[in-house]
């Protein structure tokens, strides 16, 4: 069957990911965090999808809404660099090119459970 939206959750992206935390460190230092976050996303995908298809014809809009665990101000374009292993890891598990990812919207809220996670919306 082909779907024309689908909704993975994932949890709250690790610190290591954020740029600002980067700090000038050497790149290794975040690299085992972006391998497990592409793998853990192209799994969570892979378990959304079942075995169904999603129809990805031309650009597949995506919309990313970062539910915080904590009124902590964060900035949409950090949190969304972030996010890109995830991404990476969510076009290979489609099947795509993350190029073909447009429109992003991206949007943020408050966890009432404080525990934080991120809801990613693919499709139509």
């Amino acid at each position: 069957m082909t779907l024309d939206r689908l909704t993975i959750r994932l949890p709250w992206p690790d610190t290591s990911l954020m740029a600002n935390r980067k700090g000038g460190k050497h790149w290794g230092v975040s690299h085992a965090a972006k391998v497990r976050a592409r793998e853990s996303a192209f799994f969570a995908a892979k378990e959304a999808l079942g075995r169904n298809s999603l129809a990805s014809a031309g650009h597949v809009p995506v919309s990313i809404t970062w539910v915080a665990p904590n009124k902590v101000r964060r900035d949409l374009d950090g949190l969304l660099s972030a996010e890109k292993p995830r991404l990476d890891g969510i076009a290979a598990a489609l099947g795509i090119d993350d190029s073909q990812f447009r429109p992003l919207t991206l949007d943020g809220a408050l966890d009432v459970d404080k525990k934080g996670f991120v809801l990613v919306e693919i499709g139509r």
